[in-house]
């Protein structure tokens, strides 16, 4: 594991960045120099966010996920989840380059008390897409804010794709987030090392080479990240679990590419 570890706050102001855009005004981290470095130029950026699939899981379930393996074997950092590690506060850290006490999401339903990357998108005369699954942040959080609603028609993964790459295609925005929910659940339900994973865990890993491939084709560049891991819980209703900051629920794994 890379002994540079990077804060969530560091998500916004290398997305501004890379798209030639100033930070969010309350930032409080820098842009990810590496990443920008690659991604200079770049005229439209997505983030693919994977729920709850944190370095620790990745790691363990590497050989099940060649596609996003292969990715991180090319390009790796680790970021930290700010604290709650819980995905509205995460995902709200992740378009606001700030923590809890500044942007005010504490749950999904909650307004946002800061400047996000939307409202400098806006300024630029640019458009940003928050997609996600009916109920979930990506939805509730993520396309309310967003100049584009990509909201998915049915409340799952296949249905997130099928948005993503539809609002990729017609609309074009410069910059889109979708938070992929299915594997938070799947982990909530078996474990973070559960052997039960990995039909999930392979399905994700071919809905983001299939996404990484047409989203390359429409123009865009890659980030890929989540919002937090998970730990075992030793609960059987609920057998993973998160919100804690040990490094099982903080640490997740952060690849990009540029476009093609």
């Amino acid at each position: 594991m890379p002994t540079l570890v990077h804060s969530m706050t560091a998500v916004a102001p290398t997305v501004a960045s890379a798209l030639g855009l100033r930070c969010p005004a309350d930032t409080t981290a820098a842009p990810i120099d590496t990443v920008v470095a690659d991604l200079a130029g770049t005229t439209r950026l997505a983030i693919l966010a994977p729920d709850a699939l944190g370095q620790a899981s990745l790691e363990h379930f590497a050989l099940e996920m060649p596609f996003l393996t292969s990715m991180h074997a090319a390009r790796h950092l680790v970021l930290r989840a700010v604290m709650p590690s819980i995905t509205p506060v995460n995902f709200a850290t992740m378009v606001t380059g700030c923590e809890l006490e500044v942007h005010g999401v504490s749950s999904r339903d909650r307004p946002v008390q800061c400047e996000t990357i939307f409202d400098v998108l806006a300024e630029a005369g640019m458009r940003g897409a928050g997609c996600g699954r009916p109920g979930y942040t990506g939805a509730e959080l993520l396309a309310r804010i967003a100049q584009i609603d990509g909201t998915a028609a049915l409340p799952d993964d296949a249905a997130i794709e099928e948005a993503v790459l539809r609002i990729a295609r017609d609309d074009r925005p410069e910059f889109l987030i979708a938070q992929i929910g299915g594997t938070d659940d799947h982990f909530h339900r078996f474990g973070p090392y559960s052997e039960r994973m990995i039909p999930k865990l392979r399905e994700t890993d071919c809905r983001l080479e299939r996404m990484v491939g047409e989203l390359t084709e429409c123009g865009y560049a890659l980030m890929v990240l989540s919002d937090h891991g998970q730990h075992e819980s030793g609960d059987e209703a609920k057998m993973g679990t998160h919100g804690t900051d040990c490094d099982e629920d903080c640490l997740v794994p952060l690849t990009w590419q540029a476009k093609v």
